[in-house]
């Protein structure tokens, strides 16, 4: 059987960056530490930065000190410019407070909590491509500015995180931070602090360097760093989230799954204006926690209860349905529907030309007639999509686990579920077939990493040789495709899940005595068999 699909997931283009930008990171995972940067002492600062500044007016008090630190950066002053952004303030803010250095002042219309889009507003009226995020209500040590610009001077897709404690500044004024000697350790030094709330998360992950998929919960966003053309691929903030919470986490999730280094700049210094405690209430609020579970592919946010349809599917399964006839590809999809894993969406690849091909059980249809059928038999189920070959990445490009089958595969149901525990924590796993097809498993950063620097996914982590007879994959005859193995599942499927409704003594002696007919019906000989 020929078939238009390669026999393996193939790798996407890669991805065209601006001649003046560094490279992408190379690592193997997360860890940083592989990446040539120079240590604080020796940095010389090249590049320019822009510093954003969301604001809302309840932090009128708080922005003339968060101002006044700026102010004190060791960073050349002519390489760095600050962007007030006024959240819909009333009064507006109708200048940048004196405190500190001069700072561009930028306003949009208040619609709701906008911080999501303050940042996106701040990162369009910046001039410069290294951006440095900075809540209103932060105070930053003197090497701040530096602390994040040296790995943005190296690498184009990192995000740096700076640590931010907690503690309570309401005695001083902007006058004794920006005339402060030294270091503003020594103005806080001896006040009760709250330490930075992600710590335990850098302790688990080993400062973010392990293979804990979790990580991306560490970037806070009142102090981070990513360069533009990086912020701009990932889509930037989601203006979206108009309530306080979680639009941070969910453009880190972004930027950890499309492959970006995440990095803790533990030299990034800065202090909250106010103690951890004092706003627990706030920060304790789940109201958005249901939004960012249609976002954040991920068990923290979304459990294992199945019957869900999120906007963001966990797994994107790429089915190649070139040689194949339209019941095939409907029995192939609706067995990976039927699996026990089940965030999932069905891309089924076919080509749409017009010329006839001759597919499994000797159907010969055009590439539109397929894939109109196709459309007839899905168009209405939001977890299937008909699509040209290729892309799987770019339309689902924050989905964090990739599966390709090609089109001789013949499997049972489970089979996601089994590729995603024969990949564990690599980056890839994959089940050549008898045919020489391959059935394969790939983490999207991995995917996202090759195709910035034109590699391969298993260059930047584990790679896993995986059995297809422990899959149950076998592998269609050439020149046919018997799609029965299939069907005696679904056979078998559909004598399982009527238990379900036997809810009662004699509803499951009906489905015993059924069940025994039907199997009885399906074991008896043809009659053209008895007749030889």
């Amino acid at each position: 059987m020929s078939s238009g699909c390669p026999r393996e997931a193939p790798h996407e283009p890669r991805q065209s960056l601006p001649a003046n930008l560094p490279g992408p990171s190379t690592v193997r995972c997360n860890d940083w530490s592989q990446v040539e940067v120079a240590e604080p002492g020796a940095f010389a600062p090249a590049l320019p930065v822009s510093v954003i500044v969301p604001y809302y007016q309840t932090h009128a008090a708080a922005l003339p000190k968060t101002l006044a630190a700026l102010g004190r950066q060791s960073y050349p002053r002519d390489l760095f410019e600050i962007v007030v952004v006024d959240d819909g303030s009333d009064p507006p803010l109708d200048r940048v407070p004196a405190a500190g250095p001069a700072a561009k002042l930028v306003r949009q219309e208040r619609r709701g909590f906008g911080l999501a889009r303050a940042r996106n507003t701040g990162a369009r009226a910046a001039s410069h491509d290294i951006l440095l995020f900075l809540d209103s209500d932060i105070l930053v040590d003197a090497s701040w500015v530096a602390a994040h610009a040296r790995w943005h001077h190296v690498v184009s897709d990192a995000l740096t995180l700076g640590l931010t404690s907690f503690v309570d500044v309401a005695d001083l004024d902007a006058g004794a931070i920006g005339r402060r000697p030294g270091s503003l350790r020594d103005l806080v030094a001896g006040r009760p602090v709250d330490p930075p709330r992600i710590e335990d998360l850098l302790l688990r992950t080993g400062d973010l360097k392990s293979k804990d998929d979790r990580m991306f919960m560490a970037i806070v966003g009142n102090n981070f760093g990513i360069r533009r053309e990086f912020y701009r691929q990932l889509g930037g903030s989601d203006e979206s989230f108009t309530r306080w919470g979680y639009e941070d986490t969910e453009l880190a999730y972004r930027a950890y799954v499309r492959g970006g280094l995440l990095v803790p700049a533990r030299d990034a210094a800065a202090w909250h204006q106010g103690r951890w405690e004092e706003e627990r209430h706030r920060r304790g609020s789940r109201v958005q926690h249901e939004k960012a579970a249609q976002l954040i592919a991920h068990p923290l946010f979304r459990g294992v209860r199945p019957g869900r349809v999120f906007v963001v599917p966990e797994f994107v399964v790429t089915l190649c349905a070139d040689g194949l006839s339209a019941a095939a590809i409907v029995e192939a999809a609706a067995t990976l529907l039927a699996d026990r894993v089940h965030d999932l969406v069905v891309r089924i690849e076919t080509r749409r030309e017009s010329g006839g091909e001759v597919a499994s059980g000797g159907e010969v249809a055009s590439g539109e007639e397929r894939a109109a059928r196709l459309e007839e038999a899905f168009g209405s189920d939001p977890r299937v999509r008909i699509s040209e070959p290729g892309g799987a990445l770019r339309e689902f490009p924050a989905s964090p686990f990739h599966v390709t089958i090609p089109s001789e595969a013949i499997f049972a149901r489970g089979l996601v579920r089994r590729l995603r525990t024969g990949l564990g924590a690599a980056a890839v796993a994959a089940a050549t077939l008898p045919g020489g097809g391959r059935v394969s498993v790939a983490r999207a950063w991995a995917l996202h990493r090759a195709a910035r620097t034109g590699g391969a996914p298993e260059d930047f982590g584990d790679a896993r040789t995986l059995s297809a007879a422990r899959l149950r994959i076998a592998s269609r005859g050439e020149g046919r495709a018997d799609p029965a193995p299939a069907a005696r599942y679904s056979k078998r499927r559909r004598l399982l899940d009527s238990l379900r409704h036997a809810r009662s003594p004699s509803g499951a002696w009906a489905w015993l005595k059924w069940s025994v007919h039907v199997c009885l019906r399906f074991a008896r000989p043809s009659p053209r068999v008895r007749g030889q």
